[in-house]
């Protein structure tokens, strides 16, 4: 169980064990500079509070970030609408949810409860844990309720920029990783995914996180764009400390792409009640706001981009590479 628990985290794990790929990496792939680092800065939550929706808008607006992703099942998701449509120009996404963690705020299914009722609790909520969900979850249920959730970002006016697995949930068993991509593949929206290579398969598996060879098959069979590394920022014991740790990641990001996620919120006492892990999420507010950061990405000589810059580039060089072909 200790083995499941930590791969249901593994979007959430640091991926510390940057990819070392003997390839070219996804970077190169799609036209960046050779040898570059190229970074996409996500914050996650999105709809599901005001507290978490402001630092997030206020981050894309000001350009602090890159892309974000957003919960068409959150308590908060008419407020995130509301501020998509009228900044169409950022990159939003949607975060596919299946669990609920909070005991202060809660959300279910978008689907009837009756149609998805091993995703849900007594009360018809998500189960709070990822763990609960992996052993009740009824493979057909997630992919009806998976398609419920786009369907209803996409009812709201928000063509998501890419697929996020919130809380890495639907990454817990092949079946689920399945309806992960086949859902990306079928409506032609990257899903935030790796390639499994086999020096990050083997730092997986010396973290207790188990990769499976149909789980390395699939990844590899999936045709739409991946990244090479997905980091977040430590948790520390203060801010000074949080945004030394967040340079240290820059520093240590290899050639490729790498989505650096944070999570940040405003501090009130309803956050404080809703997250044990409050204090980190201000702390990263902190970070967007922090003057210091543009600039030492400026001096690391780091490229942003996000997930529609990622696909466009994508989509040229599959029409190129058809030219050639002919």
């Amino acid at each position: 169980m200790k083995r499941v628990a930590l791969y249901a985290g593994l979007w959430l794990w640091a991926m510390g064990a940057s990819n070392v790929a003997a390839q070219t990496n996804w970077g190169e792939r799609l036209g960046f500079p050779p040898g570059r680092r190229v970074v996409i800065l996500h914050a996650n939550d999105m709809g599901i509070a005001y507290e978490f929706n402001r630092p997030v808008e206020t981050g894309l607006q000001e350009g602090r970030l890159t892309s974000a992703s957003c919960l068409s099942v959150g308590p908060w998701f008419a407020e995130c609408v509301e501020w998509v449509q009228a900044n169409r120009d950022k990159d939003v996404g949607l975060a596919l949810s299946f669990v609920s963690p909070s005991r202060a705020v809660q959300w279910g299914p978008v689907a009837p409860c009756d149609k998805v009722p091993s995703l849900t609790t007594a009360d018809g909520q998500f189960p709070p844990t990822t763990v609960q969900f992996m052993l009740r979850a009824d493979v057909d249920q997630v992919r009806r309720e998976a398609a419920a959730q786009l369907d209803r970002a996409r009812r709201a006016g928000i063509k998501p920029s890419h697929l996020h697995p919130h809380l890495g949930a639907i990454l817990t068993r092949i079946d689920l990783l399945q309806v992960y991509l086949d859902l990306a593949q079928e409506a032609w929206i990257p899903a935030v995914m790796v390639d499994f290579t086999p020096e990050l398969v083997e730092c997986f598996h010396a973290r207790g996180i188990h990769i499976t060879a149909e789980m390395i098959d699939a990844v590899a069979r999936y045709p739409l764009p991946k990244i090479d590394d997905i980091q977040n920022v430590p948790p520390a014991d203060t801010y000074e400390e949080t945004r030394e740790r967040f340079c240290d990641v820059i520093r240590s990001l290899k050639p490729g792409i790498t989505e650096v996620f944070l999570n940040p919120a405003d501090d009130t006492p309803a956050l404080r009640r809703m997250n044990d892990k409050w204090q980190q999420r201000v702390w990263e507010a902190q970070l967007l706001a922090d003057p210091t950061v543009p600039e030492f990405l400026q001096q690391e000589q780091i490229i942003l981009t996000d997930w529609r810059e990622i696909m466009q580039r994508f989509e040229t060089v599959r029409v190129e590479r058809e030219v050639e072909e002919e």
